[in-house]
């Protein structure tokens, strides 16, 4: 019973976290190569895009713990859907994020700021859809489907 709580705090932890991190990198990214200091912002961006993947991994993690026989969740679609669409805000982190980041890094390390604001047009992108899929799946989650 203990584990089973403990778990689920753990759960519901990383999720929340994992929201929070991806709330401020993004932005900061975009606002720090608009005003052509991208020294902060890039730093600022790799930080958080590891911090985000870290974090949604961690939820995958605690996720797949409390849905099993450890974790005592009942499980329904809606579970499932939940899952589905977090491993899919994963996805978007490896595939949008982490090359978008590193692009621009790369490009305002060689001081073509017009090319790295260019290369972080996907990380904008990116945090829409991202916010999106996390809502999603937390309703999917919380509400009973």
């Amino acid at each position: 019973m203990i584990l089973s709580l403990v778990i689920r705090f753990l759960h519901i932890t990383a999720a929340a976290a994992w929201l929070g991190a991806a709330l401020y990198w993004p932005g900061a990214l975009k606002r720090g190569l608009a005003a052509g200091t991208p020294g902060p912002a890039v730093a600022l961006a790799r930080t958080g895009v590891g911090l985000d993947l870290g974090l949604g991994l961690g939820l995958l993690a605690t996720g797949l713990l409390y849905a099993s026989p450890l974790g005592g969740a009942v499980l329904r679609t809606g579970i499932f859907v939940g899952l589905a669409l977090s491993v899919a805000r994963v996805l978007l982190v490896l595939v949008l994020a982490r090359p978008g980041v590193r692009r621009a890094a790369e490009a305002a390390a060689a001081g073509r700021l017009d090319e790295a604001r260019a290369a972080a047009r996907p990380v904008a992108a990116y945090a829409g859809m991202a916010h999106l899929l996390w809502l999603l799946a937390l309703a999917a989650m919380v509400f009973p489907v």
